[in-house]
């Protein structure tokens, strides 16, 4: 078995081709050409930068859901019929007892996979190529793949390293710390190549991007158990170096969200949608959004009401604080296709669809012999951080901004708490530039972790943060779901749909706390293609 069969798919991603907004070429589709003379020429070339950075499209996707429902930020539950329970793999995530053959996590492994395959086979014939910026060009490709194995060192930690697509030979796993020196050492080796970190150069791999990058490394160096030299201070020195960009924090926080928001200066790296995509597309709508709820927001698609807020995250923004609103849906829908509008109904029992913030797990509709239960299909704070746009259909037009500036101004904060040096501004000065922007007249006088990272969920909810966010502040185990470990009456009011009785903590239940949890287990799918593989501590041994 060669490895070039892992990466089968590579050889139609390299063919069927899109060139994105960010090659400042107009959009074309390549189709059957011919693989040992495709990119002799400037365009082609171009098209195969565009098919590494289409790969950052899939973090919407399977890579969002690991990060969000396994930390703190939000839940898939059951609804009442069976809906999102899929062989149970969301309550795996929010229970954390996932195992080799979760979906969500074996769809994480197979997206890093082929999106470095991708790289790999791209990289050698943009470094061929005779084009006057090939150098400039090949090294945002190694961005793009620095990434993607960032991403699997933070989801999985031990894995395999493939830097060479001509290199035929099955890997073994490489250890965390070789995955993070090698990071580390690319990073530091492209930055000098790659293009200025200027609004123009929207959509690429920057140099503001490289720095940021380097920044999220050493910060969670530590959480992580790798070795690396001054890592607070490396944090605080290329957080510094991404200032020198042409970076602003947008003076309207939810501008960043706006269905045009490829204008906001504040981004740094960003993944690329279109609402004529056809694949990768952006479709949050679909998977958060109640059954109806298309109605009362001039939209064209019903959701599948799938994912909503952990309640006790909701709870922490104050009412007044734009972010709230900003972030979540919540509250009675109205059908505006009607006049005078009129409050909505669920499919399911009649009930108001009133998006409550407090989600309730109903006795008697357990699965899996435990605590998980299904709960009706109106509760639950949805997310509305992204805009939806009027008259959406099956794709969002809106970017995913991977990395921002208040990002950043956060990792220097939490840098020099945690005993980093070299920064510009004391710490409370970098969270009150964010936190007053996006609510004024509530800056704090000094700031401790805990304000850091309080501010980290309050700007920076449903941005694929949360899991390592709760590694690194030591609450890994801690979910933000209190009403799961009470007894909900299935008893319901007839017109909210709302439990009648709800008694106190039913269930003593707590996530587990063992160590080698922080890490996901390596899916059996891919042993079953490379039995070179061994899994990481804890979890079942591949046999």
């Amino acid at each position: 078995m060669k490895k070039n069969k892992i990466f089968s798919l590579l050889a139609a991603a390299s063919l069927l081709i899109t060139v994105p907004s960010c090659t400042d070429l107009d959009e074309r589709v390549f189709d059957k050409l011919p693989a040992e003379t495709f990119g002799s020429t400037d365009v082609e070339v171009n098209a195969l930068v565009g098919t590494c950075y289409n790969t950052l499209k899939r973090l919407t996707g399977d890579e969002f859901n690991t990060s969000e429902a396994s930390g703190s930020c939000m839940i898939h539950p059951t609804r009442i019929g069976g809906d999102w329970y899929d062989g149970g793999q969301y309550e795996q995530l929010f229970m954390h007892t996932y195992s080799s053959q979760t979906q969500a996590l074996r769809n994480s492994w197979n997206h890093a996979m082929e999106a470095i395959g991708t790289c790999n086979a791209n990289i050698k014939v943009v470094e061929a190529s005779t084009m006057a910026d090939a150098a400039q060009k090949a090294a945002e490709i190694r961005g793009i793949r620095a990434y993607w194995y960032y991403l699997l060192c933070d989801f999985f930690g031990n894995v395999p390293m493939v830097i060479d697509y001509d290199d035929k030979e099955l890997p073994t796993n490489s250890t965390r710390q070789q995955v993070f020196d090698f990071i580390i050492s690319e990073l530091n080796s492209i930055i000098p190549s790659l293009p200025e970190s200027t609004h123009d150069n929207y959509g690429k791999f920057t140099k503001g991007a490289g720095y940021t990058l380097l920044a999220k490394m050493y910060l969670n160096a530590e959480a992580w158990g790798v070795n690396a030299s001054n890592a607070y201070n490396e944090v605080i020195k290329n957080c510094e170096n991404v200032y020198q960009g042409d970076y602003i924090l947008e003076p309207v926080w939810k501008d960043n969200f706006k269905v045009d928001n490829e204008t906001s200066k504040e981004a740094i790296l960003s993944a690329q949608y279109k609402n004529t995509d056809t694949s990768l597309t952006r479709s949050q709508h679909f998977r958060t959004l109640g059954y109806v709820d298309y109605k009362a927001l001039n939209i064209k698609s019903a959701g599948w009401n799938g994912y909503c807020a952990q309640p006790d995250y909701v709870k922490l923004f104050a009412d007044d604080d734009p972010r709230k609103e900003g972030s979540f849906l919540i509250g009675i829908m109205y059908d505006l296709t009607v006049t005078p509008s009129v409050p909505l109904l669920t499919e399911k029992g009649n009930y108001i669809m009133d998006h409550s913030i407090e989600v309730y797990p109903l006795e008697g509709t357990e699965y899996d012999n435990c605590e998980w239960r299904a709960v009706n299909q109106h509760d639950g704070a949805r997310k509305g951080k992204w805009d939806f746009e009027v008259g959406l259909s099956s794709a969002m037009e809106n970017d995913y901004h991977i990395f921002r500036l208040a990002d950043v101004y956060l990792m220097e904060a939490e840098a020099i708490l945690r005993g980093g040096s070299g920064n510009s501004h004391p710490a409370e000065w970098f969270v009150n530039q964010v936190r007053d922007r996006a609510y004024p007249g509530h800056s704090y006088t000094s700031v401790t972790l805990d304000e850091v990272q309080l501010e980290r969920r309050l700007e920076l909810a449903w941005e694929i943060t949360s899991r390592q966010d709760d590694i690194r502040f030591g609450c890994y185990d801690k979910d933000m779901w209190s009403m799961f470990r009470a007894n909900v009456s299935h008893e319901v009011d007839p017109t909210t749909g709302f439990p009648k009785s709800i008694n106190g903590n039913k269930y003593n239940w707590n996530r587990p706390k063992d160590e080698y949890l922080k890490l996901f287990p390596i899916p059996l799918t891919a042993w079953q293609t490379n039995p070179n593989l061994v899994q990481n501590p804890g979890y079942p041994a591949f046999n």
